[in-house]
């Protein structure tokens, strides 16, 4: 009897200590990526040149680097480049793709996480590999209206298939997705060297006095591209979607691979 009491207390005292209520752990949130993907194809670098490159043979290395940094291949033959370079300051045009020699149809796959290099005929391939040359081989000065002569006034916009589009290439519809530059946002005259090229740019990331001899590289914050170019250029180093290199210091290190910064 004397046991079975200690039993009845030490069952009681168990069950006043208990409550009705049944608790569950709680789910833990998908913590994100620290990089998402990008959601299209965008222009991830370019450089800029009035000058040649003393370090580099003397070339004008004009190249544009396209990323591909969704999850998925893409195929390039729904996507164009269009080229637009401007003669002053002040006129304002909207982008115009008539002239089928400014026009670069894209063709084959470019793979997830990787890059397509477009350079001019006049770079050196020991220092910019590329995957397309796009062009003309002049070097006159004054031939920036032709590409790939980026010379700081000179426009790059990435185009797509699409059936709303507004522009007729090739007898497909296609709409801008992505843009360096814009022939309807005003440029500036440079304050660096005079250069019968032409002296006009387009301020960027803050960058008041001279973009016409840089490296351009795409932040890695950018996750959409971006056909705005006001936007996209910003107007200083924290908001710009891009980061400059010093005046004609041009740095190729980062060809063929996304920017880490």
């Amino acid at each position: 009897m004397k046991k079975l009491k200690v039993f009845l207390l030490i069952a009681f005292s168990f069950c006043m200590a208990c409550t009705s209520e049944i608790k569950f752990d709680k789910k833990e949130e998908p913590i994100p990526p620290d990089n998402p993907a990008i959601s299209d194809l965008i222009i991830s670098e370019l450089a800029t040149f009035i000058n040649t490159d003393a370090t580099a043979g003397g070339k004008r290395n004009g190249y544009i680097e396209l990323y591909n940094g969704t999850d998925k291949s893409l195929d390039l033959s729904n996507y164009a480049i269009g080229y637009q370079a401007s003669t002053d300051e002040k006129t304002l045009v909207e982008w115009s793709f008539t002239n089928s020699a400014n026009v670069l149809l894209l063709t084959g796959i470019v793979d997830a996480e990787k890059t397509y290099v477009i350079a001019s005929p006049q770079a050196d391939p020991s220092v910019v590999p590329s995957d397309q040359l796009w062009g003309t081989t002049s070097t006159a000065n004054a031939d920036a209206s032709k590409p790939l002569q980026l010379s700081g006034n000179s426009a790059i916009a990435l185009l797509k298939k699409d059936a709303a589009g507004t522009y007729l290439i090739a007898d497909e519809l296609y709409k801008i997705i992505d843009v360096f530059g814009a022939p309807n946002v005003s440029r500036v005259t440079s304050t660096g060297s005079s250069s019968s090229r032409n002296n006009l740019m387009w301020p960027t990331a803050g960058e008041n006095d001279d973009t016409r001899n840089r490296t351009f590289w795409r932040k890695n914050t950018v996750t959409e591209p971006n056909s705005n170019w006001e936007l996209s250029r910003g107007t200083n180093a924290l908001d710009s979607e891009w980061i400059l290199s010093l005046e004609r210091k041009w740095d190729y290190s980062n060809i063929g691979k996304f920017t880490n910064i």
